[in-house]
């Protein structure tokens, strides 16, 4: 007959027992404090990279479409029509001596801009043209909450850096006084991506050329569906505004602002003025 354990030997049993238990719980805490740990610095880690990653999507300079220049694009005379020119002086092509530069900051969803346009815009294409002037034009996005929330403004901007990037800055005028031909009014829906492409197909636009700026095939219209270089226009229309832009239109001569584009005649005698200059 086995012999039952004594009283001493269930004491240390027990013990032996709880001390196990003890050790097994220990480990236990241990591995969920480790496991804690790891997990706490994994998300600071993750924290870091996305605070990383956001820092420099807000400093990096936005793409910006070939052809553009701080924020503008300009035109000066080329054999028998205008081309597109780094050159505000026009010195680099067909311009006639001491042609002064004119540029025009204009938003597409500004009425008033729309009025300079039909008041103005076929003289001035007709003195670049001769190469009386270099041609320089601005698109800005400042009338963005004043078109039902589609942010027409940049959109139609960005419309019109998708036509130059892929390499039809020729048909940008032509482009421009179609949108101010179909200008929505202040406070109703801007024009959807589908009518500003009618509008550029009307213009002689090719929307299924490529963009040069992306790395990947992107089209004028994956270009406009994807409001491509929205980055660009709000970092030019904000560098406009930090110098100096107060609305559009603006018109400079030279650098120096027109008080008066509505007076035609006045208007280009200040222009041709200044090329005696």
């Amino acid at each position: 007959m086995a012999k039952k354990p004594s009283n001493t030997d269930r004491r240390a049993a027990a013990r032996e027992k709880a001390r196990q238990i003890a050790e097994a719980q220990a480990r236990k805490q241990k591995t969920a404090k480790r496991v804690l740990y790891i997990g706490v610095a994994l998300v600071a880690v993750l924290v870091l990279v996305v605070v990383g990653v956001l820092i420099y999507q807000s400093t990096r300079p936005a793409d910006q479409p070939q052809g553009y220049s701080d924020g503008s694009v300009t035109f000066v005379k080329d054999g028998d029509g205008v081309a597109l020119t780094e050159d505000p002086a026009g010195d680099s092509k067909d311009a006639k001596d001491n042609a002064p530069n004119v540029k025009v900051f204009l938003d597409y969803q500004c009425p008033a801009c729309a009025q300079f346009e039909g008041l103005n815009g076929k003289g001035l294409g007709k003195l670049a043209d001769d190469g009386d002037i270099s041609l320089t034009f601005q698109p800005v996005a400042l009338l963005d909450n004043r078109s039902g929330g589609t942010k027409y403004s940049t959109r139609s901007a960005n419309l019109m850096m998708c036509v130059v990037d892929s390499g039809q800055a020729d048909k940008f005028q032509e482009l421009s006084l179609g949108l101010f031909s179909q200008q929505p009014e202040e406070g109703a829906t801007g024009l959807d991506d589908q009518k500003m492409l009618d509008l550029a197909k009307e213009a002689g636009v090719d929307v299924d050329k490529k963009i040069n700026t992306a790395e990947d095939d992107v089209t004028v219209t994956d270009c406009v569906n994807n409001i491509q270089f929205e980055d660009y226009v709000t970092q030019s229309t904000k560098e406009a505004l930090n110098n100096g832009l107060k609305g559009t239109p603006t018109v400079q001569v030279n650098g120096e602002n027109v008080s008066d584009w509505s007076d035609q005649q006045s208007f280009f005698a200040e222009i041709l003025q200044a090329q005696k200059k």
